[in-house]
């Protein structure tokens, strides 16, 4: 069984994790959402229950459904096929107010009711809803996460509400979209908005599997230059496995794709047997392995990945319409000849990093958690320790040396930051790192001069 302290050095080691690849890939995340997480925050049902309240939504009973349940062996996607035939006769029969008149002129796919009857049971008022409501804080934890893009399997529209100014992209609709954007929502089995987009029966599942390839290669860039955090989804869950494996082909030439996060949550985590790392994908011809996350709490795992980064929201809609702009301007309108380029001009914004945040009206951040983000305990991790005891040692050793003490004042090593109304932290810089590796390897070093003056 897992006891509280394995529990807590694990969620060091993941945060630890977490924090480096962000840092490394230099990128906000990509987030593969399944129905786990409607789950968790609205409270909609599992795939089964799904399915159920459709049947008895055309006149299918509880006893029915269970006969239709074994006879398919469980299988969710032939119990949607039988649903389809129910559902078509129930709704040529009773003409209820929820078909829009179209669906009867002969011309659409059967398959619209069944898609529609889903459709409304999943079409939740977000505001209205008090698991929603209930999980508000752990919600603004999620958004605070401010991903590049999400990629997700879920028909309803919790994540537009959670992740304001995102837009969604649904369907087929996603093999003809520009992945050079930011804040997209790519809803690739459909969604509420369009009942004949939702993927919930055999002849869809033939139809997407043609397509998954396209889509795959499609966010294959996503996939392997961003940080992926896997939310909402089992262990081996075929979806993602399958998209994995697509993945896999062409970047785990060594078996281990090690940007991409499988996160698993689990009500009880003291009744494991031990806690994953990594997981397994694919069959023993091509094997593929990614990091796991078992926890019982997402709040440090989102901590971990927002990392205090940002001093107010992120503006999803004008950094998206940003990106559109440029890329046209980039793609359709110098190349055409619709502007007049200075190239002057641009060679001299384009040489110095600072020009171009200023030419587009973005001001540098003061955030000392961007300049500073290492906790000791990082710092440690970073250096080589298993804690934070050897990073202490070195910031010690430095003192002595120097005649310095780097963490008595706010400067380009060390910055205290206020947590609590009365709780303070320290955190490190980059530069930190720098200084204690000379300091750890008996190399020459100096401080800073601005740090030297004011210690003076």
């Amino acid at each position: 069984m897992v006891n509280t302290l394995d529990y807590k050095r694990y969620i060091e080691r993941t945060d630890s994790l977490i924090r480096d690849t962000l840092d490394t890939l230099e990128c906000q995340p990509i987030f593969f959402i399944g129905s786990g997480i409607s789950q968790r925050y609205l409270g909609t049902p599992s795939w089964h229950e799904l399915l159920q309240q459709v049947a008895n939504k055309i006149g299918v009973n509880d006893s029915d459904y269970s006969y239709i349940r074994q006879k398919f062996t469980n299988n969710p996607i032939l119990i949607a096929d039988h649903l389809q035939e129910v559902a078509f006769e129930w709704a040529w029969s009773s003409r209820p107010s929820l078909f829009d008149e179209t669906y009867y002129d002969g011309t659409i796919d059967k398959s619209v009711f069944l898609k529609k009857i889903v459709c409304d049971i999943l079409d939740v008022d977000i505001l209205k809803n008090d698991v929603f409501l209930e999980k508000a804080q752990e919600v603004q934890k999620f958004r605070e996460t401010s991903p590049h893009a999400i990629i997700t399997t879920n028909y309803d529209n919790l994540i537009e509400n959670i992740f304001d100014g995102y837009e969604a992209v649904i369907g087929e609709k996603v093999i003809k979209y520009n992945l050079n954007l930011v804040g997209e929502i790519f809803k690739i089995h459909g969604g509420v908005e369009n009942a004949n987009s939702v993927i919930i029966n055999s002849a869809d599942y033939d139809k997407y599997k043609i397509r998954k390839k396209y889509i795959s290669a499609k966010l294959i860039t996503y996939l392997t230059e961003h940080p992926v955090f896997i939310f909402g989804y089992n262990f081996g869950d075929p979806n993602i496995n399958e998209i994995i494996e697509d993945v896999g082909e062409i970047i785990g030439k060594n078996g281990f794709i090690d940007n991409i996060f499988y996160v698993q949550w689990v009500p009880n985590i003291e009744e494991l047997t031990h806690l994953k790392e990594e997981h397994v994908i694919g069959s023993h011809d091509a094997q593929y392995k990614v990091r796991a996350i078992t926890t019982s709490d997402l709040d440090w795992v989102f901590k971990s990945i927002s990392q205090e980064r940002y001093l107010n929201p992120i503006n999803t809609k004008v950094l998206r319409s940003l990106a559109a702009r440029t890329y046209s301007l980039i793609r359709k309108d110098i190349p055409r000849r619709a502007f007049e380029v200075d190239y002057q001009t641009l060679e001299s914004i384009v040489e110095k990093d600072e020009e171009l945040p200023k030419l587009l009206g973005i001001a540098a951040s003061n955030n000392p958690n961007i300049s500073h983000p290492y906790t000791i305990t990082q710092l440690g991790r970073k250096l080589g320790f298993s804690g934070w005891h050897g990073a202490r040692r070195l910031l010690e050793q430095v003192a002595k040396e120097t005649g310095v003490n780097i963490c008595a004042s706010d400067n380009l090593y060390h910055y205290c930051v206020k947590t609590g109304d009365k709780s303070k932290t320290s955190k490190y810089s980059k530069e930190a790192i720098e200084i204690l590796r000379r300091a750890q390897a008996n190399e020459p070093y100096e401080l800073a001069k601005d740090v030297l003056a004011s210690a003076a």
